[in-house]
This record gives C-alpha cells, sequence and structure tokens, in this order.
C-alpha cells in the first residue's frame, strides 16, 4: 500500500500525536546549511520529514522517527 501524502492529517511521533497541516507534509533529504543555504557537510543519506502544523509551526527530522501516520479521508 502506498501512503497518499496529501492526505496526511497527524503522525506519532516518540509516542505524541502531532498534528500537520494537510498538504504540507515533504519527504526531503537531511541536511544542515548555513546562513547562506550551504551544507555544513557530506550528504547524510537520511530521509527527514518537513511539515508545518495549524499553528504554522515548522517540523523537520528523521523519516524514521515517526511511528503512525494518520490520513483524513479520501
Amino acid at each position: 500500500m502506498s501512503l497518499p501524502i496529501n492526505r496526511i492529517s497527524r503522525v506519532v511521533i516518540f509516542g505524541e500525536w502531532i498534528s500537520v497541516q494537510i498538504g504540507t507534509f515533504k519527504v526531503v533529504d537531511m541536511a544542515f546549511t548555513d546562513a547562506a543555504g550551504n551544507p555544513t557537510h557530506a550528504p547524510l543519506g537520511t530521509p527527514a520529514y518537513n511539515f508545518f502544523n495549524e499553528n504554522r509551526d515548522e517540523y523537520y527530522g528523521p523519516l524514521s522517527e515517526i511511528q503512525l501516520y494518520k490520513l483524513t479521508p479520501a
């Protein structure tokens, strides 16, 4: 089964439910950058999540830390 990314509404990270603003969830390469946006290290090879909650707080971390996804109805 594939996971429809535009329907992710909540996730569990370290046992805590976190709301996801619909349409903001992305899978990206994990990297740390300097003030100019340049990588500060060699590629990590780690997929990461990036999303906003309803308050427009931004979340970013290793994709492997998400334990459960809640989807909105199709």
